[in-house]
């Protein structure tokens, strides 16, 4: 199975729901700033990254670990959702997909985190945003990662889009 996780920049909330997803982080309490800021590719992307799929790991049962950002592109995971589906048509698609859109977990310290931090580069400002941010959301984050395992694994589905809108 893959996992892909996204969300508008690919840097954040995705990011954090990658390394709950391999374990990385500690379920049973928020995270540290160090934690925080030692995984990979946390507050790292621009918005020139937009569209990659950037690898994290393999889970305990052997899935891999993917997250993109999207940008303002929501139509963009439909797009995706589409080839896969032609994929699978053409008996092409060997593995069952999740998309799961992590940007309803994100509170407003994270947001504001982001804009300051990546678009106007004013680090000492939106990095210490973007820790209470991740702190502030890291339940939600934990909630979403166990319902996509669960919804990919019992879905009879090839491809699965999960919008999480219930964690806003």
């Amino acid at each position: 199975m893959i996992y892909i996780y996204n969300c508008y920049g690919g840097t954040h909330s995705s990011v954090l729901a990658s390394a709950y997803h391999l374990n990385m982080l500690d379920r049973n309490r928020p995270p540290t700033k160090e934690e925080i800021l030692s995984i990979p590719l946390f507050n790292k992307l621009t918005y020139g990254n937009i569209g990659e799929f950037f690898y994290h790991g393999t889970d305990e049962d052997g899935n891999s670990i993917y997250t993109c950002g999207r940008g303002m592109e929501k139509h963009m995971i439909a797009a995706l959702y589409n080839l896969a589906t032609m994929l699978e048509k053409e008996e092409k698609l060997k593995e069952k997909i999740a998309f799961s859109i992590t940007s309803p977990t994100v509170p407003l310290a994270m947001t504001l985190g982001g804009l300051i931090s990546r678009w106007l580069k004013v680090d000492f400002i939106g990095v210490p945003l973007l820790i209470i941010g991740a702190k502030q959301s890291y339940k939600k984050i934990i909630k979403l990662v166990e319902k996509t395992k669960k919804a990919l694994k019992n879905s009879e589905s090839q491809i699965i889009i999960l919008d999480n809108t219930e964690f806003k």
